[in-house]
């Protein structure tokens, strides 16, 4: 449970290949969901979702979170097959990096 809550601010989206409204929306969720709960303002955020069309390459798809909590830079990123796989291991790496910044 949330000891207090903050507004977050708008999230900048950066996204290049086949990304979907859906597939912004959960990153989005995802972003929002992480740092719902950190101490410090978050003054900015932004994600980046990019999927190239290479059917050679194992991880095509890449998120990548770059966010500002009380005047420190928090970056996370993943490769996965699917941009949906991309944005669950996003939220995983950015719960960690954020760990030490979760009220309680």
């Amino acid at each position: 449970m949330r000891s207090t809550t903050h507004e977050l601010p708008d999230i900048r989206f950066l996204t290049s290949g086949p990304v979907t409204e859906d597939e912004r929306a959960a990153a989005e969720r995802a972003l929002r969901t992480v740092l719902g709960d950190v101490r410090g303002t978050v003054s900015s955020a932004g994600l980046t979702l990019s999927v190239v069309a290479d059917g050679a390459l194992p991880r095509p798809a890449l998120a990548q979170a770059v966010v500002e909590i009380g005047g420190r830079k928090v970056r996370a990123q993943a490769a996965a097959r699917t941009i949906t796989e991309a944005i669950g291991l996003l939220r995983e790496r950015l719960t960690l990096r954020t760990s030490h910044l979760r009220d309680g």
